[in-house]
């Protein structure tokens, strides 16, 4: 729902500035081909307490990720000579990246037993959660609705946006919980530099910086059959760079 009320707002300021400055405006449409590196700092905690007697209850484990990815987006735009050339866009990419997948082992523990593996989680009670976890996640649907303002008049240009994507998780935890699907928001900061290939095409090379907020995500479950009611927890950091090579026609 977010990603269509954001689709929304940007036809609606699309089609106000094209309204306003009908005689002055010039629409591009085109496709880009985009090269995304970030880096992420991530944070897991196991359901159940800290310091509790059930070995690995409330364990925290952090990581730190660094990915390269590749994906294609098309994109739209207005913009005014009455407004020193101002445009707005909405750009929509539908895959961004999978991220590569986690397999580990989730050992028994019990009452009473010392077990020194950082991998051990345990429910209270003599039962406990063991198997094999795999953690997978792909990253879909990113829209970006921005500004560009020409810079000098020789094709060099800035530009800003609000970005939104969404986190598919695609897991299978031995603990029994499963994580919902994460919104991701941001801001991006960028500039480039815009020539044309005859009277109707274009093409542009352009950098940008992501500003990702916090993302943050519930399991589903708690320790059932218990009176612990938390669950497992992941929060995450993330930046990213990306570059982009795009070519589009004006009308």
């Amino acid at each position: 729902m977010k990603k269509i009320n954001t689709i929304l707002a940007a036809v609606g300021a699309l089609l106000m500035l094209s309204v306003t400055a009908a005689n002055s405006v010039e629409f591009k449409a085109g496709i880009s081909a985009n090269g995304m590196a970030a880096y992420a700092n991530a944070k897991e905690t196991i359901k159940g307490t800290a310091g509790s007697s059930t070995q690995g209850t409330g364990r925290t484990t952090s990581e730190e990720a660094v990915l390269a990815t590749s994906f294609a987006s098309i994109f739209a735009e207005v913009s005014s000579d009455n407004m020193m050339g101002l445009g707005i866009g909405v750009s929509y990419a539908p895959e961004v990246v999978d991220l590569n997948k986690e397999t580990r082992e989730i050992n028994t523990c019990t009452d009473g037993t010392r077990n020194t593996n950082a991998a051990c989680v345990a429910k209270s009670g003599s039962s406990a959660d063991s198997g094999t976890t795999t953690v997978d996640a792909k990253i879909n649907d990113m829209v970006s609705v921005y500004l560009t303002l020409p810079v000098g008049g020789n094709g060099a240009y800035i530009k800003a946006g609000y970005i939104q994507a969404t986190m598919v998780t695609e897991e299978s935890l031995a603990t029994g919980s499963k994580y919902e699907n994460v919104d991701m928001t941001g801001t991006s900061i960028g500039g480039g530099y815009e020539g044309s290939l005859g009277d109707m095409a274009f093409w542009r090379a352009e950098g940008s910086y992501q500003m990702w907020e916090d993302i943050s995500a519930s399991g589903s479950e708690s320790n059932n059959g218990t009176t612990d009611t938390t669950k497992n927890k992941i929060a995450a950091e993330m930046g990213s760079v990306m570059g982009t090579l795009s070519v589009g026609m004006k009308f």
